[in-house]
C-alpha cells in the first residue's frame, strides 16, 4: 500500500541522514574521516542485518518496526564510543596496540555485555503482547541490540589494532607552536597540525630525575624524542661511570634500536624532570597508511639526523691518530663480513621492491649523472640533505687527509655498487676542507635527491616518498652501525 511504502521510504532517508550525521560526528571526533568509517563500520551491519532479517522472513515494514533500526543505531554508537576511549587511554600507557586491545576488553566487556543484555530482555518482553507488530519489534530490537554487541566486542579490538587512534580531546590538550616545533629535530618543515599528528600517533613518558630510561645491552625496539628535560647518555664498565653527552630538549635519539632492533650501547637517564615522545613501529606504520605526508617528512628528518651522524662517525674514524697502514689493510679484507653482520637490509632488494612504476616517479624528482671510469665526482653538488644513489657501476669514497697526514700511511676508502645509497658522500663537501673525495672506479650512473626535491616529493607524491624515505633511513641506520664498527675497533 501507499502508507507502507511511505514509512518504508521515510526509514531508509532517515537512517542515511542518521548515518552521515553520525559519521561526520565520529570523524571529528577521531580527527579522521577514516577512523569515523571504522567506529560506524559495525553500525552498519548490524542494521544491514536487521533488513535482510526483515526481507529473508517476508516482514514488511511497518510504524512500530521502523524505529528499531535508529535504536540500535544509537545504543551501538555509544558502545563503539566508549571501546575507543578506553582503548586509546591503555595504547597510551602501554605503548603496544595488540596488549591495549588485550586490555581494553575486559574493561568494556562487562558494562557493555550486562547493558546490552539488560535492554535486550526488555524489549523481549514485547513478547507478551497480544498485537503482532509489538511482538516483532520486542523480538527484533532485542536481536538487533545483541548483534550489535557481537560485532563490537569482535571486530572493533582486531581493527584497531592496524590504525592509529587520535581524538581531538588529545589534539587541543596538547599545547604545541611554531617556536616548539622549531627546536624539534624530528618536526622540521611540518606545520603545528601535522607535528600534533605525529606527536599523537606516537606516546609519551615522563621521567623523574635520575630514573633510567634504558640500559647498555638492552634490545631496542622504540625511538625516542626529548620535549622538555634534559637525558645523559653513559657507559658502565667495572662499575665506573662514564658520561658521553647531556641531550637536551628537541634532541633524538634511539633510532637504531628502531629501525634496527640493536643493542643499546649505552645506557640512557632523566638528568631531570623530562617528558620523551616514544615512536615505535605501532606508531609509523598506522602513520604511513593514514597520513603518508607526515610520515614522509618524519622519515627525511631522520635521514638528515643519521647522515649527520654517520658524517661525525667516519670523519672520527679518519683522524684516529694509531691508524695505521696494518689495521687499515686488516679492516679492508675484513669490510665484507662486517657488511654482513651488520647490515638488516639489502639496498637492491629495497630498490626492487619499489616496482617499476614508483621508481620512474622517483626519477622524476632525481637528477641523473652518468661518470665514466676513473672521473672523480667533481661535477655533483654536495649540501646538506641530499642523498647521491649509485643505480649501476661501482664508486670509491677514499679519504684524502691521508696525503697531508704523517698519521696516515693510506688512506681510508669505502666502495659502493650494484644499487646502494653513497652515504660517505657527505664527506666530499667539494671545497679545500673536504676529507674525501669520490672516484668512479667503473662507468657509473647515480640518482641525486635534494633536499629540496625530497620535500616536494613529499607533497606530491607522499605514499613513494613515505617508504623510499623510510628504505633510506634504514641503510643510513646499516651504514652507521658500521661505521661505528670500525671506530670501535680501529
Amino acid at each position: 500500500s501507499e502508507s507502507a511504502n511511505n514509512i518504508a521510504q521515510g526509514q531508509i532517508n532517515s537512517v542515511f541522514l542518521a548515518l552521515i550525521i553520525v559519521f561526520v560526528i565520529l570523524s571529528m571526533l577521531f580527527l579522521s574521516w577514516k577512523m569515523g568509517v571504522i567506529a560506524l563500520f559495525p553500525n552498519v551491519i548490524t542494521i544491514m542485518i536487521f533488513f535482510g532479517s526483515l526481507g529473508w522472513l517476508d516482514i514488511p515494514i511497518g510504524v512500530t518496526i521502523s524505529v528499531i533500526a535508529a535504536i540500535a543505531l544509537g545504543i551501538g554508537v555509544d558502545d563503539t564510543i566508549h571501546f575507543l576511549s578506553h582503548y586509546n587511554v591503555n595504547a597510551n600507557k602501554l605503548r603496544n596496540k595488540r596488549k591495549a586491545s588485550l586490555k581494553t576488553l575486559p574493561i568494556v566487556a562487562r558494562p557493555m555485555l550486562f547493558s546490552t543484555i539488560a535492554l535486550s530482555a526488555g524489549f523481549i518482553l514485547f513478547v507478551q503482547s497480544e498485537m503482532e507488530s509489538q511482538v516483532l519489534f520486542g523480538t527484533f530490537t532485542a536481536f538487533t541490540l545483541l548483534v550489535c554487541l557481537a560485532i563490537d566486542m569482535t571486530f572493533l579490538p582486531s581493527v584497531v589494532m592496524e590504525t592509529g587512534l587520535i581524538t581531538v580531546w588529545d589534539y587541543v590538550g596538547l599545547k604545541f607552536d611554531e617556536k616548539f616545533i622549531e627546536g624539534i629535530d624530528l618536526f622540521q618543515n611540518m606545520t603545528v597540525r601535522e607535528a600534533k599528528i605525529a606527536s599523537l600517533m606516537a606516546y609519551t613518558e615522563d621521567l623523574k630525575h635520575g630514573s633510567l630510561l634504558f640500559s647498555q645491552g638492552d634490545i631496542g625496539d622504540e625511538m625516542y624524542v626529548i620535549l622538555n628535560g634534559s637525558i645523559s647518555i653513559f657507559l658502565e664498565k667495572d662499575g665506573k661511570r662514564t658520561d658521553l653527552v647531556r641531550l637536551k630538549k628537541g634532541n633524538t635519539f634511539g633510532e637504531m634500536g628502531l629501525f634496527r632492533q640493536a643493542e643499546r650501547s649505552a645506557s640512557a637517564e632523566a638528568a631531570e624532570k623530562t617528558r620523551l615522545l616514544v615512536v615505535n613501529r605501532d606508531c609509523l606504520d598506522p602513520l604511513k597508511k593514514r597520513n603518508p605526508k607526515i610520515a614522509a617528512k618524519l622519515f627525511l628528518n631522520l635521514a638528515n639526523r643519521l647522515q649527520s651522524s654517520l658524517k661525525e662517525t667516519d670523519e672520527r674514524l679518519l683522524t684516529q691518530k694509531d691508524f695505521n697502514l696494518t689495521n687499515l689493510e686488516a679492516k679492508l679484507n675484513e669490510d665484507e663480513k662486517l657488511t654482513a653482520q651488520e647490515s638488516s637490509t639489502n639496498p637492491a632488494e629495497l630498490w626492487e621492491n619499489l616496482g617499476e612504476k614508483w621508481r620512474r616517479k622517483l626519477g622524476s624528482f632525481s637528477e641523473t649523472f652518468n661518470v665514466s671510469k676513473g672521473k672523480r665526482l667533481m661535477k655533483i653538488k654536495n649540501n646538506n640533505g641530499d642523498y647521491l644513489f649509485i643505480t649501476s657501476g661501482e664508486v670509491e669514497i677514499e679519504s684524502i687527509v691521508s696525503a697531508k697526514s704523517e698519521a696516515f700511511s693510506v688512506g681510508y676508502c669505502w666502495t659502493r655498487k650494484g644499487f646502494d645509497l653513497i652515504g660517505e658522500f657527505a664527506l666530499c663537501t667539494g671545497n679545500k676542507a673536504a676529507t674525501a673525495r669520490a672516484i668512479a672506479r667503473q662507468d657509473s650512473t647515480l640518482l641525486q635527491f635534494t633536499a629540496k626535491n625530497l620535500l616536494a616529493m613529499a607533497k606530491k607524491e607522499s605514499r613513494i616518498a613515505a617508504q623510499f624515505l623510510e628504505d633510506v633511513v634504514c641503510m643510513l641506520s646499516d651504514q652507521l652501525a658500521i661505521a661505528d664498527k670500525r671506530l670501535q675497533n680501529h
